[in-house]
C-alpha cells in the first residue's frame, strides 16, 4: 500500500535513510533540512539523498514513470525489504533527479515549482519493522502507542484508538491512545465489539448508528460539523495468531466511499496486528532464558511492577518466592559445569510443571530462581513453596558422570505483598532475607519473612 505523506519526510530522513552512507555535503544538507520545519526543504533533501544512495547501490532505482507532467519514481531497498515511491511534478524531478545537481541547485529548482502535487511514499513494511523491532528497550505499549499517534495521519482518519482486552497486555494505564478494557464489563456492554470479534469482520456505522450502539464520537469528531453527524465509525477486531486482543476504533469525517474506508481501516488493523506479532516474537527472544526456558531477570524486572500494580488495584495479594539451589558450586566443581547446567534445567522444569498457569517462574541469575504467585497469601504460598521443595528433593533422575544419583535440593524464602512490603524492591529484599535464614538453618528448607 502507498501511504499519503504530509510531513512524514521527517520520518523518512530520520529512520529510512542511513546518514552514515551519505557524502558529507549531502549529510549536512539533510541535517539542515531536519533542523527546520520546511516541508519542501525536507522533500528536496530526501530525493537528493535517495539519488546518492541509488548511485552507491544501497537502493535499486527500478523505474521512473513520467505522465502528464508528473514523475513517479520508485526506489527499492537492495535486499527487497521495502520500497519508497515518490510522486512529484516532472520539472521538479528533473532538477532533483539529475545526478550532476548540487544540493543548492536542487533547492533553487524546487523553489521554482509553482504547483507541487501530493507526494506519496510507500513505507508501510518498514514502519512495521521499525516500530516492532528497533529500540528493544521499548515496551509493547510504547511501540503501539507510537504507531497510534501516526495512524490517523497516515490513513486520513479523524481519530483512531486501540481498545485492548485487559489481560492481553500488561496491566497499565497509558493515556489517551489506549483504553484498557476488562472483558467482563466493557466488551459485554458494547454489542458491536462482540459481533466484530465473533465474525472477525469490520463493522462500519454512521454517527446515528454508533450512538444507537452506545458509542459517542470523540471530541475530535464532535467538534467538527454538526456534532459529527457526517462522520463514519469503523470497528475492526484485532487478532494475533487467532488470539483476540481487542478492537481498533476509527472515526472519519466525510468518508462517503464505505468500501474504500473499510479497506483503509483493515490495512491499519493489519499493520497493528503485524506489530503485535513481531513484538510478541521479540519479547520471546529477549525475555526468555536461553538455558532453562523460563523468563529471565530482565522480564522479571518489568513484570513484577505490573503484578504489584494489579494487586494494588484489585486489593489482592502477591507472593514472591526466591529459590536457590543448595551447594550448586559443589556440583560444578565435582561433576562439571555441563552437569551444573543440567541441574538448572531440571529445577526449571520441575518448577514449571508444578505451578499454576497464572504463576510466573523466572531464572533470576546463576542458580537463583524467583516465582511470582498472583492472588496468593502467606498460607497458600508456604504450601506452594514446601511442595516445590519436596518435589525437587525427591527427584531421582539427576546422575553424576558415573551414573550415580546426585540429589538436588533448594532453599526457598518468601514474602507477601502488601503485608510484608509496599514496593517491589522491598518485597524481593524481604524474600531474599528469608532465603538467607533458610540457608543458615541447614538448607533444603522454606522460610518466610516475619518481623
Amino acid at each position: 500500500m502507498t501511504i499519503n505523506i504530509d510531513r512524514d519526510y521527517r520520518y523518512l530522513l530520520t529512520n529510512l535513510i542511513p546518514l552514515h552512507r551519505l557524502s558529507a555535503r549531502t549529510r549536512k544538507y539533510v541535517r539542515t533540512a531536519l533542523a527546520g520545519d520546511d516541508f519542501a526543504g525536507m522533500r528536496s533533501a530526501a530525493v537528493t539523498a535517495l539519488q546518492e544512495l541509488y548511485q552507491s547501490r544501497y537502493f535499486d532505482h527500478t523505474r521512473t514513470q513520467i505522465d502528464n507532467g508528473t514523475a513517479r519514481v520508485t526506489y527499492v531497498k537492495n535486499d527487497g525489504s521495502y520500497q519508497i515511491q515518490l510522486t512529484l511534478p516532472s520539472p521538479e524531478w528533473q532538477a532533483l533527479g539529475a545526478p550532476s545537481e548540487t544540493a543548492e541547485d536542487t533547492k533553487s529548482a524546487l523553489a521554482a515549482v509553482e504547483k507541487p502535487i501530493e507526494t506519496t511514499i510507500n513505507v508501510l513494511p518498514e514502519i512495521i519493522r521499525s516500530f516492532s523491532i528497533d529500540g528493544e528497550r521499548e515496551s509493547p505499549f510504547q511501540r503501539l502507542e507510537s504507531v497510534l499517534k501516526f495512524v490517523p495521519h497516515w490513513f486520513r482518519f479523524t481519530s483512531a484508538r486501540l481498545l485492548l482486552v485487559e489481560e492481553k497486555m500488561a496491566q497499565k494505564e497509558l493515556g489517551n491512545e489506549y483504553v484498557i478494557l476488562q472483558r467482563e464489563r466493557a466488551f459485554q456492554e458494547k454489542v458491536v465489539y462482540q459481533r466484530c470479534r465473533h465474525s472477525k469482520r469490520t463493522a462500519v456505522l454512521d454517527a446515528a448508528g454508533a450512538r444507537s450502539m452506545g458509542i459517542s464520537p470523540p471530541d475530535a469528531v464532535a467538534n467538527r460539523g454538526l456534532d459529527g453527524a457526517n462522520a463514519s465509525l469503523a470497528i475492526s477486531p484485532v487478532f494475533s495468531n487467532e488470539d483476540f486482543w481487542g478492537v481498533l476504533e476509527v472515526w472519519s469525517i466525510g468518508d462517503r466511499d464505505e468500501p474504500l474506508f473499510r479497506e483503509r481501516v483493515e490495512t491499519a488493523r493489519g499493520m497493528i496486528e503485524q506489530i503485535i506479532e513481531n513484538t510478541v516474537h521479540l519479547e520471546n527472544l529477549t525475555s526468555v532464558d536461553w538455558l532453562t526456558g523460563l523468563y529471565n531477570r530482565q522480564f522479571y524486572d518489568r513484570l513484577v511492577r505490573i503484578e504489584i500494580e494489579r494487586a494494588m488495584r484489585s486489593g489482592s495479594r502477591l507472593a514472591l518466592l526466591v529459590a536457590d539451589i543448595d551447594n550448586f558450586k559443589s556440583i560444578n566443581d565435582t561433576i562439571g559445569h555441563r552437569k551444573g547446567d543440567e541441574a538448572l534445567v531440571v529445577v526449571a522444569d520441575l518448577l514449571r510443571v508444578n505451578l499454576r498457569k497464572i504463576d510466573l517462574p523466572f531464572r533470576y541469575g546463576g542458580e537463583e530462581f524467583v516465582i511470582l504467585l498472583p492472588g496468593t497469601g502467606e498460607v497458600e504460598a508456604i504450601h506452594t513453596a514446601e511442595r516445590l521443595r519436596v518435589v525437587i528433593a525427591e527427584y531421582r533422575e539427576f546422575l553424576d558422570e558415573q551414573g550415580q544419583r546426585r540429589p538436588i535440593t533448594v532453599s526457598i524464602g518468601g514474602a507477601v505483598f502488601p503485608e510484608d512490603a509496599r514496593t517491589e524492591e522491598e518485597l524481593f529484599r524481604r524474600a531474599d532475607g528469608a532465603l538467607f535464614i533458610a540457608k543458615r538453618k541447614g538448607k533444603n528448607k522454606v522460610e518466610f519473612y516475619h518481623e
